[in-house]
């Protein structure tokens, strides 16, 4: 019986044995015997495949891939079970900036055990020159023509409906092999299907006659307008605001261009005046500055710099950024809470919050100045009981490091007047709220600042407590 124990482990050691040599034998490298493909092609070609492919152990898949220059430009997985032949399209792609050359395509048979071979396949690619494209938009299609001189580049000029045209351009089948397809979207590619459209657009009126031209080498596209700010253009849009960062000199001429709709964005008084032939005068010192351009809000948020960051008040130099915010003042009173802000105190109110902080304009010599409207940018003061606070701050984000202020002048009487010798006075210097940290500048509880009137803040930092002056433009 002991010698029975000892014997029967031993089979099962031998069956063991012999059950993986048996599987090991089926393990083995599935190999591609043949394919047919096309020996050139050009890009936007389905180009026609066969391979056959065989193996013992059962298949998992063939994988075809599209090389040029080393980089994969595409893939395509065929799921397979066992060998044989199978048949497949290969889509060349239309790639931009590339040179006609030669290209290699991969084929890669991989079966269930994770075994695998590969064949590569040269292919020649060439750039079709097409007889014409379609410039597809919501006012019909037209045709575009090749540019003499130019071989890939097309163009239609013509009277179109509106200076915004926003189109697709179809490129027809090309060649025995090739399929119809589409260039499109804000960054354009070529696709095979429907896409974003291409926002082509000029400063124009209605009906102005204007070229729309695509090269389809580079995929560069005319016209497109390129938003700029005093020469300098903005990068992308995201979420609808772009942001330059960049030198200005003081009394700069600052040409706005690219805007179709700009005549109904706020400027920013403190930064820029209006010359006659529509640029505009650069007021503060010379320096860098952070331009945002706000397409939601329709403005320009003008910030000093310091490096690569914003601006914070240098208490040594007097210089660097000195910005304001407000909200509800010494009254709460019944008014709105949106009492302070810009482009305007209802579409983007500061309410004391330091991320909307407002930016005075450096003029020099330690002097910074603000110019706020009644009725748009800053509260009127007209409600019994409601008045509007303002204090001035040293750090771009905080409201942490207030000035100390005297108010030098302020105004009385009926609005507009700067006589001390009647009424009472329109601004009033009080003293910090929970919600300023410093002190105010208090507009006077149901003292109407007159709507449209501009009034204009300059803070001295060179005397301390700083002086603020109020004057009326």
């Amino acid at each position: 019986m002991k010698r029975a124990r000892i014997f029967l482990p031993m089979i099962g050691v031998f069956l063991l044995l012999y059950s993986c040599k048996k599987n090991e034998s089926k393990i083995d490298t599935p190999a591609i015997t043949s394919y047919q493909t096309a020996e050139v092609a050009y890009m936007g070609d389905s180009i026609p495949l066969a391979i056959t492919a065989n193996g013992q152990f059962p298949l998992s898949s063939i994988k075809v891939s599209f090389y040029r220059d080393n980089a994969k430009i595409s893939e395509t997985l065929i799921p397979v079970k066992e060998e044989g032949t199978y048949d497949t399209k290969l889509l060349v792609p239309f790639v931009q900036g590339i040179e006609d050359g030669a290209a290699e395509i991969q084929l890669m048979v991989k079966n269930k055990n994770f075994n695998y071979s590969i064949v590569t396949v040269p292919v020649q690619i060439t750039r079709p020159k097409f007889p014409y494209l379609t410039l597809k938009t919501a006012y019909g299609d037209y045709r575009m023509e090749p540019v003499a001189g130019e071989p890939y580049k097309y163009a239609v000029t013509q009277a179109f409906p509106s200076t915004k045209l926003n189109a697709l351009i179809e490129a027809p089948a090309y060649g025995d092999n090739g399929n119809r397809f589409y260039f499109g979207g804000k960054t354009i590619v070529a696709n095979a299907t429907s896409q974003d459209s291409i926002p082509f657009q000029v400063v124009g009126a209605p009906g102005t006659t204007y070229t729309v031209s695509f090269d389809t080498r580079s995929f560069e596209g005319k016209p497109f307008l390129k938003p700029s700010f005093g020469n300098v253009e903005f990068p992308a849009f995201e979420a609808n605001a772009a942001v330059i960062e960049h030198d200005f000199t003081q009394n700069q001429s600052i040409v706005i261009d690219g805007f179709t709709d700009i005549a109904t964005w706020w400027i920013d008084p403190s930064f820029l005046d209006k010359n006659s032939d529509g640029s505009y005068k650069f007021r503060a010192a010379s320096g860098k500055y952070r331009v945002k351009a706000d397409q939601n809000l329709k403005y320009f948020k003008i910030e000093p710099m310091n490096g690569n960051a914003l601006a914070d008040f240098n208490t040594a130099t007097k210089t660097g950024g000195v910005y304001i915010n407000g909200g509800i003042g010494d009254q709460g009173g019944s008014a709105p809470a949106e009492r302070l802000g810009v482009p305007s105190m209802t579409s983007n109110p500061t309410l004391w919050n330091a991320e909307k902080n407002i930016a005075m304009a450096p003029l020099g010599n330690g002097i910074y100045q603000i110019k706020l409207v009644a009725g748009s940018t800053l509260f009127l003061s007209n409600v019994s009981g409601s008045t509007a606070g303002i204090s001035f701050y040293q750090n771009s984000r905080s409201m942490s490091n207030p000035f100390s202020l005297v108010l030098t002048q302020t105004l009385y009487g009926s609005p507009g007047s700067p006589s001390s010798s009647a009424g009472s006075a329109r601004f009033e210097l009080k003293a910090a709220t929970a919600s300023s940290i410093g002190q105010i500048i208090a507009t006077g509880s149901n003292r109407s600042l007159g709507n449209g009137r501009t009034y204009v803040f300059t803070l001295d930092t060179k005397v301390s407590p700083a002086s603020l002056v109020i004057d009326i433009e």
